[in-house]
């Protein structure tokens, strides 16, 4: 088990295949058992940059409107959103973390 955060630019790899989206689909191999964790704006960002896609005709309105509701499935039950300044405290902790692990 790894633990991640991803911003939206990361996130959204998941969605919309662009470079780097096989790496960010691997994050979420179900033998894994990875945590991701989110900021709360990323939901709003991910949104946006879907319907952002669709108005520009890179992919259907159709697809989408498939995509967007995956996406709140997935915000529901894959991710730990992470408020301010809970992000700050859990910047902290990592930083911690891997300051412990130089040797």
């Amino acid at each position: 088990m790894a633990v991640y955060f991803l911003d939206s630019s990361a996130l959204v790899k998941r969605y919309i295949s662009e470079a780097g989206s096989v790496w960010v689909l691997g994050l979420f191999d179900p033998a894994l058992n990875n945590e991701v964790f989110i900021a709360a704006i990323t939901g709003v960002e991910i949104i946006a940059a879907i319907t952002r896609r669709s108005r520009s005709g890179s992919i259907s309105i159709t697809d989408a409107t498939i995509t967007r509701n995956q996406f709140k499935i997935d915000l529901q039950k894959d991710y730990q959103i992470l408020k301010l300044y809970k992000l700050l405290s859990f910047v902290n902790y990592i930083n911690g973390y891997l300051l412990s692990k130089l040797k």
